[in-house]
């Protein structure tokens, strides 16, 4: 396998520069905690901009895609997950989560990855409720806890015994673990005994993102 470029930003990105703070705020329906304004991948992460305005013009020009729409504002909110591709350059990222740090790793998997938080019935269709924050709409019947790999049609890898998962929170954040086992635990959070190449432990279903057959390197 080719070697992979892995740039990193931090989960809280006030940039001190030159005595000067510069923040920037989030927009869209990701969540703050687990992703970064567009401008700050373009100025911070990559440095495919020195400037604000530089990243408003690669934006304007159209040159920034999510999930393989373009990118219209500064503020958009890349989260975990996320494809992100660079037309000018032809680079193509997914944002992974780590325990200090956000990951970019390069890929030349583009399929766009949700995991299904939650659903309803409007009529004849289900809208599944994403952890992106954006919602699905289809006749097809799918699992909360399932990732939905979008490749034309969406397939669906769900949360059960013997799948790999990314873990998105915590001290074990990003790295891939086998599932061994599921537990119910009604009214409290759903839990897994999970394992990693140097541990066994429990975590809650929720922090765990079902990867199918993503490349995921980590």
């Amino acid at each position: 396998m080719a070697h992979q470029k892995r740039l990193s930003a931090p989960k809280h990105y006030d940039i001190d520069r030159k005595g000067l703070t510069y923040t920037t705020t989030t927009e869209g329906s990701r969540s703050p905690e687990q992703g970064i304004p567009a401008v700050i991948f373009l100025r911070e992460v990559t440095g495919y901009a020195d400037t604000k305005k530089e990243a408003k013009k690669i934006i304007r020009d159209g040159q920034l895609h999510r999930n393989g729409d373009r990118v219209t504002g500064i503020r958009d909110t890349i989260g975990i997950m996320d494809v992100i591709e660079i037309s000018e350059t032809g680079e193509t990222y997914r944002m992974l989560p780590s325990s200090e740090t956000l990951i970019f790793e390069e890929t030349s998997d583009d399929r766009v990855a949700a995991k299904v938080t939650g659903k309803t019935v409007e009529g004849d269709e289900y809208v599944y409720h994403l952890h992106n924050g954006e919602n699905y709409r289809t006749s097809e019947e799918y699992s909360t806890g399932s990732t939905l790999i979008f490749n034309g049609d969406a397939e669906e890898h769900e949360m059960s015994e013997g799948e790999e998962a990314v873990i998105l929170g915590g001290q074990h954040a990003g790295k891939t673990a086998e599932i061994k086992e599921l537990h119910s635990r009604g009214m409290k959070d759903d839990a897994a005994t999970v394992e990693t190449s140097d541990a066994e432990f429990e975590i809650r279903q929720d922090k765990l993102f079902v990867k199918g057959d993503l490349e995921v390197s980590q």
